[in-house]
């Protein structure tokens, strides 16, 4: 069975069972019936769509995100008249994100369909959350179950997968890009500019004083009188330390004097 054939591409395995008949799972909670569901839905049947069709079903999908959302947010970041190269790969890596987000999404449900189709149980619920039951299936329908898990299901859930690896290696890639022709240029021929007008982490005074005025006489006066004010405190305080010193020496040698004498 192709992995894009639609549930009546099946042949004789959708036909009614007489397992069908004696079965007491609901039959919207059935595996096959949620399989059906799944290649009906809208947006979940993609997974069950040929090759091509799945294929371009994803690339406008990842169109129109980049186009809608991307794009326009990716050019916050970035100035296109600028950074055109840079406001294109973030907008790609967006894109990845979001076609990866509905993989996902539909990876899960088909996933979820072929595990019950493949399990020898079925679990359902009779009127509620609080009167679960199992089933066992019947050997006729559990054959037919794993038919469907094994050659309907698996492929599409497989391709699901590989789907979510190549978005993750896109947003990978994307990211690396981005990395690389955003990052300064540190180290390389032509970055010496960069060190010269005091890059990120390097100061120079040639470098400041493109972005602060040069200071005035009466600037220049003040901080000479308060670099010189800074001067004399430190100096009196040395003074007041080293006579202080003076005192307790004086002290100690006179008390050991009193001690030896008596």
């Amino acid at each position: 069975f192709g992995t894009g054939h639609r549930w009546s591409d099946t042949g004789s395995l959708l036909d009614e069972l007489d397992a069908d008949q004696r079965c007491p799972v609901p039959k919207d909670q059935r595996p096959a019936s949620q399989l059906a569901e799944l290649q009906d839905s809208l947006l979940l049947g993609w997974g069950a769509v040929e090759l091509p069709g799945y294929v371009a079903r994803l690339g406008a999908l990842g169109a129109f995100f980049y186009f809608t959302l991307a794009y326009p947010i990716a050019s916050y970041s970035y100035d296109p008249s600028t950074q055109p190269v840079e406001a294109v790969v973030c907008a790609m890596t967006g894109s990845f994100v979001a076609v990866a987000v509905f993989a996902l999404l539909i990876y899960n449900n088909w996933s979820y369909v072929r595990d019950r189709l493949l399990s020898a149980t079925v679990e359902y619920e009779e009127t509620g959350w609080y009167d679960g039951q199992t089933y066992v299936k019947d050997p006729e329908m559990l054959a037919r179950d794993r038919l469907l898990g094994t050659y309907v299901v698996r492929p599409i859930v497989e391709r699901l997968r590989k789907t979510l690896l190549a978005c993750g290696s896109g947003v990978f890639v994307s990211l690396a890009a981005l990395n690389a022709i955003d990052a300064p240029e540190y180290g390389v021929q032509g970055g010496g500019d960069f060190y010269e007008n005091g890059g990120a982490g390097f100061y120079k005074e040639s470098s400041a004083v493109k972005y602060e005025p040069p200071a005035t006489p009466e600037e220049l006066a003040l901080e000479e009188a308060e670099e010189a004010e800074e001067l004399a405190r430190y100096e009196a305080a040395m003074d007041r330390y080293a006579r202080d010193n003076k005192s307790a020496a004086r002290a100690q040698l006179a008390e050991d004097a009193a001690s030896s004498v008596e």
